[in-house]
């Protein structure tokens, strides 16, 4: 019997923990640094991989924790503003747009208000000069 709860006790250790899953699906989105856990999550440092997700957190499990062209596309918490934008990767290539170095907002959360880039930006002051 001690046999069988010491080989438990070692497979249970060997198992991967709820945090470096989470480490490696946020290896899988173009930018993270930011919004950390709360791309996702609910919590900003969840203590388990079943911690509550947001909508972008149930739209990336949905997309098998993958980022990609579709899920770039969506907008997943209705603000308005896709994910590609809010991450900083438009067209969902897996690399960040230029001149971007963090999320522009939280994909997960209605914190979106506009979604312009620097070209758009520049067009609009011409038209007021």
């Amino acid at each position: 019997m001690r046999r069988i709860l010491e080989s438990l006790v070692v497979l249970a250790s060997l198992a991967p923990s709820a945090a470096f899953a989470t480490a490696v699906h946020m290896q899988q989105l173009p930018l993270s640094s930011r919004n950390r856990c709360l791309n996702c999550h609910q919590v900003q440092d969840p203590s388990a991989a079943a911690a509550q997700l947001n909508p972008f957190g149930e739209a990336f499990r949905t997309n098998g924790f993958r980022w990609d062209r579709v899920l770039a596309q969506q907008g997943s918490d209705g603000d308005n503003c896709t994910n590609g934008f809010e991450l900083g990767d438009r067209d969902g290539n897996g690399t960040s747009d230029p001149g971007v170095t963090q999320e522009r907002t939280n994909p997960g959360q209605l914190d979106c208000t506009l979604q312009l880039d620097q070209a758009a930006w520049t067009a609009l002051k011409q038209i007021f000069r």
